[in-house]
């Protein structure tokens, strides 16, 4: 078996079309035809299949490609340990939720790394939908999801069609973060309902959920009282969200709880959210099979050791 046809077939599923896949390849399209129908022959499956949206694979051809990226990207880490030329490196792509507990875990195990000979590390803030992309389509390592739980099933679901694992980082309950200066950052009790009614709520707008399209703003509207207006701002830069934070003392966001030395730093405060629904689920997720590497192990542990200093503070 060619493990060069595996490159053809990753290439062709990246970009859905055969003629576009022989091109970036640089060869002719009938022989990336003929390439293909010979992996298919010896596999004894069919990869792909033409529709009206292009060449995608088939139910099989996902397990394959799968299975195939991995080989792929062992032999490329095995031709990186040969190469003389080469020095050792620090190579690493995650795709995380914009949270403060994961971006202190990622800037500390950073500053812990050892004097590396050479270093390339990709830290892509989005959310879930495009972080599992990244994983199964872009060659990121791992990723973070966040979803709540009412909608576990369908990420459950899209994780196993995408030939994915998951496990657990942490379940919880999302914290109201505001500034100091908000009006309600003093209150004895907070809900979801009274803060989404007097004031504006900062949110992410790419909280989509597999399958169902608008599920999690739905949640959320059932939550606030019926008949007000939606006053909410939606952005994309955890940076940014926090410079609004400070900017617009009316404003409140939801997030997962934030270590105390993040909410010092940046003058916020978390307190109690009382709302319906108010479980999430961050999840470790990655390739089926994979294994992580030492560097990636370092890292998922930072993560661990970060979350219990936020998990384990008192809230009131």
């Amino acid at each position: 078996m060619n493990t060069l046809h595996f490159r053809y077939a990753v290439e062709i599923e990246k970009t859905r079309s055969i003629t576009q896949a022989a091109e970036n390849l640089y060869m002719a399209q009938p022989n990336l035809s003929k390439a293909i129908k010979e992996l298919e022959t010896t596999l004894g499956i069919t990869i792909f299949r033409r529709t009206s949206k292009g060449v995608i694979p088939t139910d099989q051809g996902i397990k394959f490609l799968g299975y195939a990226k991995q080989i792929l990207m062992q032999i490329d880490n095995m031709e990186a340990i040969h190469s003389p030329d080469k020095p050792r490196n620090n190579k690493l792509r995650i795709s995380v939720p914009r949270a403060g507990y994961i971006s202190k875990a990622f800037s500390e195990y950073i500053a812990d790394l050892d004097n590396p000979d050479d270093m390339e590390v990709f830290f892509c803030e989005t959310g879930s939908l495009r972080s599992i992309e990244n994983v199964r389509e872009n060659g990121y390592d791992f990723s973070v999801i966040r979803y709540n739980t009412a909608h576990e099933k369908y990420f459950s679901d899209f994780l196993a069609e995408k030939n994915l694992e998951g496990k657990l980082l942490w379940e919880y309950k999302m914290l109201a973060v505001m500034s100091a200066d908000h009006p309600m950052a003093e209150a004895k009790e907070i809900t979801y309902a009274e803060l989404s009614q007097n004031y504006i709520e900062l949110g992410q707008g790419d909280e989509a959920v597999p399958y169902v399209s608008g599920a999690a703003e739905r949640l959320y509207a059932a939550n606030r009282p019926s008949g007000v207006p939606v006053k909410k701002v939606y952005m994309y830069d955890r940076g940014g969200a926090l410079d609004f934070l400070l900017t617009v003392p009316q404003a409140f966001m939801l997030d997962s709880p934030v270590p105390a030395s993040l909410c010092g730093k940046y003058g916020l405060v978390q307190r109690k959210c009382s709302f319906p629904d108010n479980d999430y689920k961050d999840m470790l997720i990655y390739a089926s099979g994979h294994k992580l590497s030492d560097n990636e192990l370092k890292l998922v542990n930072r993560l661990y050791e970060v979350r219990n200093e936020a998990a384990f503070a008192e809230y009131t």
